[in-house]
């Protein structure tokens, strides 16, 4: 009686396979059209190598929360093989993005250069108080200032604020070390 069932089963099996296949390569074709479309379309189209935009050496890593619609065009720029990774992705959208609104980049740059000029202005005309008051002796005040240097790309420190963080040249927190 065993027998008897796996000989019914065998032609049922065979005869699920066939369909499976029979769909499967159905499916293949279409694929194969869709694709075959997309070359055609793509083929009027010229798009640059994105990825010799991104610079090679790209040391700082920063970690950021993105919506679903920017991972979503971060992954489409990976599928279509403008990058290998969503690093590479992101560094160049960044890259593109700091281009692209070089302006009001340059108008915040001047306006901190400002802010920073006008801050150390007020830190000299407080001492310059305390010193008035006698909260501190005028030989403090008229020592020289030391040249402050940050410990990773050495630029020169001293006229940026003394409560400063982070080295704006190259990233470094200061006050770990």
């Amino acid at each position: 009686m065993e027998e008897k069932d796996e000989e019914e089963k065998q032609p049922m099996t065979s005869g699920i396979a066939a369909m499976v296949h029979a769909r499967f390569e159905e499916a293949m074709k279409i694929v194969e059209e869709k694709m075959k479309e997309m070359e055609e379309k793509m083929a009027g189209m010229k798009i640059p190598p994105l990825t010799h935009f991104v610079p090679a050496s790209r040391s700082n890593v920063v970690a950021s929360r993105i919506g679903d619609e920017e991972l979503r065009v971060i992954d489409m720029l990976i599928e279509a093989g403008l990058f290998s990774t969503r690093s590479e992705a992101v560094a160049y959208l960044v890259s593109e993005g700091i281009k692209a609104r070089k302006d009001a980049l340059d108008k915040v740059s001047s306006a901190l250069e400002e802010i920073r000029k006008i801050r150390k202005e007020t830190e000299e005309h407080i001492q310059k108080l305390k010193k008035e008051i006698g909260l501190i002796e005028s030989e403090a005040l008229e020592e020289p200032m030391q040249q402050k240097k940050c410990p990773q790309c050495t630029k020169d420190l001293t006229k940026l604020p003394e409560d400063i963080a982070v080295c704006p040249y190259c990233g470094f927190n200061l006050r770990k070390g």
